[in-house]
């Protein structure tokens, strides 16, 4: 399935029905910080776990044969453990681990290498360190990826999944990863970029991705191409890059039906609106909206790997 035929609605059409219902130009102008990330969760959370994945993951799934499965969920685990185990990694750091769904199961993959979880939530530590059971090579706590704590050279990789997008200043993110790698360490990131500024798309397309972005507590997706000469600029040389858009077409499918079904009934949208936080109903909206900024190309999903000097 390609991204660009999930819609059964022009933008415009989907842009007005989302307007109905919420404040968009408010949506559109929030200032995403670490205060708003947090309350995203917090808010979220539980709707992860009804809507999303019972298991933890908080990223989208992989395709699967052509179809949507929670298995996809696997799909960056499996990624990041080729590349892991190419690298014969001895010691690894998951940043933004969440409630710890890949490292887990990076863990019971690689039995004898130790691996640390940082997260700004302390709740999500907790759970993490509960749902790690008798991981013995399986650590988390609570910390700041543009401030880490550990020193130079203390790591063989560092991962970040979907999370590097929610910092505040991914300068300052890249430039710490950088520095607690050993030279010869690899960074590999899975997470969605910009392909070009804003500007170079039309009005529409560029409201949606507004909207998109700051209802998952994103202040602005990052260029790609800036992303990579900063990345660049901190000793940190691309060995790898997937481009992994079409893979997640069956997730944005699923999204976008919930999402669909949500605006299609207003009745029970202002049910919901009563009985869900306001973060988590505003996940309705990029849901109905990814489809068209992946599709277009505006977003794109990659993973990358970067090897540092």
């Amino acid at each position: 399935m390609e991204v660009a035929s999930i819609p059964d609605l022009p933008l415009s059409e989907c842009l007005k029905i989302v307007a109905k219902q919420f404040d968009v130009e408010t949506i559109a102008s929030r200032e995403i910080d670490q205060a708003a990330v947090l309350e995203y969760y917090r808010q979220s959370d539980r709707g992860y776990r009804l809507f999303h994945s019972r298991e933890g993951a908080m990223h989208v799934a992989l395709d699967r044969a052509g179809e949507f499965t929670t298995a996809g969920y696997l799909g960056q685990v499996e990624l990041i453990a080729e590349r892991l185990r190419n690298r014969q990694a001895e010691n690894v750091l998951e940043v933004g681990c969440g409630v710890g769904y890949n490292l887990r199961h990076l863990a019971a993959l690689f039995p004898e290498v130790p691996f640390t979880g940082v997260d700004l939530s302390a709740e999500h530590v907790t759970k993490a360190s509960q749902e790690a059971g008798g991981l013995q090579n399986a650590n988390f706590e609570q910390g700041d990826f543009h401030h880490l704590r550990f020193a130079e050279n203390s790591f063989d990789a560092v991962y970040a999944v979907e999370c590097l997008c929610q910092g505040e200043n991914w300068r300052e993110v890249i430039a710490d990863c950088s520095r607690v790698l050993r030279p010869g360490g690899q960074m590999i990131v899975v997470d969605c970029f910009r392909h070009a500024p804003l500007a170079n798309f039309a009005e529409d397309l560029q409201q949606a991705a507004r909207l998109v972005e700051k209802t998952m507590a994103v202040e602005e997706f990052a260029v790609l191409d800036m992303w990579l000469e900063h990345a660049q600029a901190q000793g940190l040389t691309l060995i790898d890059q997937k481009e992994l858009s079409d893979q997640i077409s069956q997730n944005l499918a699923r999204f976008y039906s919930l999402s669909r079904r949500y605006f299609k009934l207003p009745l029970a949208a202002r049910a919901f609106l009563k009985a869900f936080p306001p973060r988590l109903i505003e996940n309705a909206i990029s849901g109905l909206l990814m489809p068209f900024t992946v599709g277009s190309g505006l977003h794109r999903y990659y993973l990358l790997c970067l090897e540092k000097h």
